[in-house]
Parts: structure tokens; sequence; C-alpha cells
């Protein structure tokens, strides 16, 4: 057995006041960790990756033998007018069905409005689970936009951020007309005049983007945890600060294909459930040059707030994404940690949350969900560190549980 992994007080998490800035970050993981620490971090990332493996495969009340994304939809799966130039906007989304209908109808400040996007396809992808809800609240959208389609994903009990993201990049392999390239973007990004996609020249800007880093995936700007204000047309948006060039890639991307290879998952690691999949996404692909982000281009990321009643019921959100973590913690409580000097579990980690008043209580789904951001957090060091073990590339989808079959 190797030794406690080492961690640290976050207190940007621990003040409730900054935390919606750092929430994936419960924990710092110290760097100087010893070699039996490290092959400590190193079984943690092996029993995630695992574990996922194992509630990819379940389907209903059986387990298959090999773990596969299935999809539902509505709009036309065949469109002959559209061909691998053709750029498709692929919209993350989740318990959102009534606020994205009321904001749709109120204006076009959405950067993946049907009315911003006329030339190309709207991919919304949302779990199966919310399927229905999101096609009964979009009907007259859906009529009204013959460019807007609506994408359910079936990852068996597999659910998360990692999760939808490699979702999204297996469904564009499914796509009949083969794209080159692929937007991808969470439901409240904002249009601006920076990071407008059909902005004469930024299609050319992005491609060689492309060409000059030799990287998968661009983003189109910088983002950021906050809601800001609708900006008005044409308007121009302060730029980033060179420290936040450390950002990931996230919030708004292009991605070219191949989207997936065999046994691949794609760039993104469904693994990481809680948040740090576009972190790790990052550390793997080599984004960072050390002195920033080169996947970035020189713009700020704007994202709104969706007012309005969130879906009921919210059977993905607030049963299976649960689930799913309630799972993982229960093959990660007896991790072996060091926090701020003091051997505990993880399990016991959470206790000291509690007694800390950083947490409501535990078990619960929120503490079910911290206690996953901290393996995920163990698991970035690990990567930091150049310690990922060799032999362990993360597959959780595009596997055969016996590959002599």
């Amino acid at each position: 057995m190797g030794d406690p992994i080492r961690l640290e007080t976050n207190k940007d998490w621990v003040n409730k006041q900054t935390r919606p800035a750092c929430k994936y970050a419960p924990v710092g993981v110290l760097k100087s960790q010893g070699t039996a620490a490290i092959e400590s971090m190193q079984e943690a990332l092996r029993k995630r990756i695992k574990t996922c493996q194992a509630l990819g495969l379940v389907r209903g009340n059986q387990v298959d033998e090999c773990g596969w994304f299935s999809f539902m939809r509505v709009g036309p799966s065949h469109e002959p007018h559209l061909r691998p130039s053709s750029v498709p906007v692929i919209v993350i989304s989740g318990g959102s069905a009534n606020k994205i209908a009321a904001d749709l109808k109120k204006d076009y400040s959405l950067a993946w409005h049907p009315m911003n996007v006329r030339s190309e396809p709207i991919y919304l992808l949302v779990h199966r689970l919310d399927f229905n809800t999101y096609a009964a609240s979009l009907a007259d959208v859906m009529g009204r936009f013959r460019n807007m389609h609506l994408i359910g994903w079936d990852g068996g009990a597999m659910t998360g951020f990692g999760a939808a993201r490699a979702a999204a990049l297996a469904f564009a392999d499914t796509l009949p007309y083969r794209p080159n390239r692929i937007l991808m973007m969470d439901q409240d990004v904002v249009k601006t005049e920076g990071t407008r996609f059909d902005k004469p020249g930024m299609q050319a800007k992005v491609t060689s983007a492309h060409e000059i880093t030799k990287k998968p995936i661009i983003g189109y700007g910088v983002g950021y945890p906050t809601r800001e204000p609708v900006p008005k047309f044409l308007e121009e948006t302060a730029k980033p600060k060179q420290e936040d060039f450390n950002s990931p890639a996230q919030q708004f991307v292009s991605i070219r294909a191949p989207f997936r290879k065999q046994r691949d998952d794609g760039i993104y690691p469904p693994y990481m459930v809680a948040g740090g999949e576009d972190m790790l996404m990052g550390l793997q692909q080599k984004l960072d040059d050390g002195n920033r982000n080169v996947a970035l281009l020189g713009e700020k990321i704007l994202k709104k707030e969706l007012k309005g009643e969130v879906d009921k019921p919210n059977a993905y959100w607030s049963k299976a994404r649960v689930e799913t973590l309630a799972q993982l913690f229960e093959a990660e409580k007896d991790t072996q940690v060091e926090f701020d000097g003091k051997l505990t579990t993880l399990d016991g980690l959470m206790g000291q949350f509690v007694a800390n008043k950083w947490l409501d209580s535990h078990p619960s789904a929120d503490s079910y969900n911290v206690s996953a951001c901290v393996i995920e957090r163990i698991i970035l060091r690990l990567h930091k560190e150049g310690k990922f073990p060799p032999e362990e590339k993360g597959t959780v989808f595009n596997r055969w549980q016996n590959p002599s079959k």
C-alpha cells in the first residue's frame, strides 16, 4: 500500500464568497509527493477509470460486453445538402429546457441561436432522461427552425461532465456528412462581436490557429465562471488579462476531426465526472507552452444567466448524476489522504468538511460531488507531475470488456 496523498486547504474554496470561481477545487494537492504517495495517486486514477468503465457497461438490468453511446433525436438524420465542409454546432445542455425555450423566444443573444447559425446545423445535446422534457418545451422552436436538432445521449449508468463531452464527440463521429470540424459550446454562451463565428475572416483565423498550433482544439476565447450582462450589438468587449490565458480551452471551442480513434473516447476523459475534464484534456493535449494556453484566441467568452424555473422533473441532475457520484464515492471513500498534516480517508475528509461547516451534510449529493472533485484534483496533479501510468489509456466507452470475443 502506498503512502497517503498529501492535500491542503484551498482558502478560496473554503470562503463561500470566492468558491464559485474555484468550485471544482476543494483542496490543493501538494507538489512534494513521495514515491509511495505517487503510487497511491496512480491507484486512485486506476480505480476511478475502472469504476467508470463498469458504469458504462450497465444497460438497464443488464451488463454489456462493450462500452458504447447510443443516441435518440428529433430532426432529420440525413441532410443531403450538408458536406464535410459544414461546421455543425453542438450545444451541451441539461435541466434547462424551459429556460432555453423562453430565452430563444426573447432575443437572439445566445451565440447558438438558430437565427445566428442559419447556414449550419445545431445539435442540442441532452441526456436521455431530459430528452422528452426538451422535446416538449422546444417543439415550437424546432418547428420554426429547420437547422435545430435535439439529440439525447445514453452512456448507460455513466453520467457527468466528461461523459457529456465525450458523447458530443461520439455523436459527431456518427454524422453521415463527416464534418471536418465542429463547434462545441455551453448552453449559456453569449454572442459577442469578438467571438462571432460567422464574422468575416473568423473561420480562416480558427483553421489557421489549428494549423499553426497543430492542436485538435482551439478556444474562441478565454472562458470565465461568472455571468455578465449581454453586450449591445457590435459592442466591443474587454480583452482578457495576460494571466487569464492559463485558463483551459472551454465553453466555446472548435474541434477538428478525427473526433475519436479506435478504442479512444476522443480528447475528453469521461472519467473526469465532476468538472476536471477540460483541464485534464488541456494537459494531455499539451496546450500550455509554459507561458500561456496556445489554443486560446485573444477574446473573452461571455455567458449569461438563463432565467426561469428549473425543469421538473430533473431526473438527470437530481437522480442519475447523484447515483454516478455515489458509486464513485463508494469505490473511492477509503483513499488514504493527509489533509493539512492530519491522516484520514476521503470519507473522513468529507466528515471534517461538515465539522468545519464547509459542507452542510455527509453523505449527501453535495459531499459526493466534492469528494469526486478531490479525486480529480489528485488526477490532475498526477498528470502535471508526469506520473500517469503509461499503460493507462483511460477509455471508458469506446472499448470492449472482453477483446477476445
